[in-house]
């Protein structure tokens, strides 16, 4: 919190700057600052360089994790199975979301400022090419001009034919892989460490061309996307009505404790023993389940960084004038769900890095903006949190009950059969 209070302090900072030098500083001052602000742009390079790598070994260890853990018994398999089909809607659900309030709202594209000056996002590809180069022909190339889609999937593959290894060649591979995770996770550690000089740059720099208009759209995007986690959180709590077949005042009892924790420390992990007691004690669900379930869930069930990634990649693009069409939003709630699988125990801001990074890849979103809603994510990042404990508790609730439906199906034919 400590980072995250400087970096929005470098924002305000930086942004109050270039308004003061808009509209009072001489055009040969100016001219020298814009100058200073391409150090802003280094930092960004700093932090871009370490995206595909990152992505690259955290896909591959996240897939090898999941497929040794469906393997470990029946509840694991079913609960990894309904992971990816309520992470799949979330996507999707989250995109939909997003393209309703901006209809209702529609984003002021002071944004595309943003644009000029910066490192040139590569070209978003047609639907017919990002088809065609789904399987990377050359996937070295793919990394080299960070298309997102290709190197995932290649990622992904890796990473399941790491299982069907030796176990000495499986684990040299695998701490390979991982130690090169590690390593950028350093190196985003020491870039992370320059956010507030680096943030104050890129402000400085958007404030300078755009004026009054950047707070403009900072907020626009703050509002957009925390009405859109709401909606997330709501979800998330209707899955465990509905899904989970429990009554809505006992569902929101037991769900409160998690929540105010979630709403307070903006971490999942924090909420695991309030999970715990939720489920058991206060919902009272079976505690083989619980103690099974909650710990994946908390893991590795992302609901809220899914529901969200998409949403605030559209958002971004639309304020800074890029309109992705049907066939890329799919794409990016696909890579949505894919990269859920990789973000397991990132810290802090580097959580947001390496879920939204891709996305905004794919989507045509500038980079710079992504850094830009480091800053002010404190809002966003309590509902998202939220909507990932709420859907914590709602996914154990529907485990038990698929699980309880089996037991019935299997006893019933020889309860009727007794009865005759």
């Amino acid at each position: 919190m400590r980072r995250v209070a400087w970096i929005l302090g470098g924002l305000l900072a930086g942004f109050l700057f270039g308004i003061m030098l808009r509209w009072r500083g001489e055009p040969s001052m100016i001219a020298v600052v814009q100058h200073i602000t391409l150090i802003g742009q280094l930092w960004l390079n700093a932090l871009r360089m370490t995206l595909v790598p990152l992505i690259f070994c955290l896909m591959a260890n996240g897939v090898a994790a999941v497929i040794r853990q469906a393997s470990a018994g029946r509840i694991v398999g079913i609960t990894l199975g309904l992971f990816a089909l309520l992470l799949t809607v979330a996507s999707l659900g989250g995109a939909l979301l997003s393209l309703g309030v901006m209809a209702l709202w529609p984003p002021v594209e002071f944004g595309a400022a943003l644009l000029k000056g910066a490192v040139a996002m590569p070209a978003t590809p047609s639907f017919a090419d990002q088809l065609l180069t789904i399987i990377p022909v050359n996937p070295i190339a793919a990394a080299a001009e960070a298309a997102m889609t290709p190197l995932i999937v290649f990622a992904a593959i890796f990473g399941a034919a790491t299982t069907r290894l030796g176990p000495r060649e499986a684990e040299t591979v695998t701490c390979l892989i991982k130690g090169v995770g590690e390593t950028m996770l350093v190196i985003i550690d020491w870039v992370l460490r320059l956010a507030p000089i680096g943030v104050f740059l890129l402000a400085l720099q958007a404030a300078l061309g755009i004026g009054l208009g950047l707070a403009a759209s900072m907020i626009q995007y703050v509002v957009l996307l925390s009405v859109v986690l709401a909606g997330a959180v709501m979800c998330a709590m209707l899955l465990g009505i509905v899904g989970g077949g429990i009554a809505s005042a006992r569902f929101f009892r037991a769900a409160s404790p998690p929540l105010a924790i979630a709403a307070s420390t903006q971490s999942s992990m924090a909420c695991l023993p309030a999970l715990l007691v939720a489920a058991r004690d206060r919902l009272a669900l079976p505690a083989a389940v619980v103690e099974t379930v909650i710990p994946l869930a908390v893991s590795t069930f992302r609901f809220g960084n899914v529901f969200g990634g998409v949403a605030a990649g559209l958002i971004g693009a639309r304020l800074c004038g890029v309109h992705p069409d049907a066939a890329h939003i799919v794409f990016a709630s696909l890579i949505g769900v894919l990269t859920n699988i990789g973000i397991v125990g990132l810290p802090g801001s580097a959580v947001l890095f390496a879920a939204y990074g891709p996305i905004f890849a794919v989507l045509g979103a500038p980079f710079e903006l992504l850094t830009l809603l480091i800053a002010v994510f404190a809002l966003p990042d309590i509902l998202d949190t939220s909507a990932n404990v709420a859907a914590d508790l709602s996914v154990v609730t529907i485990v038990s009950r698929l699980l309880g439906r089996r037991v019935r199906r299997r006893v019933r034919p020889h309860s009727c059969a007794s009865e005759r």
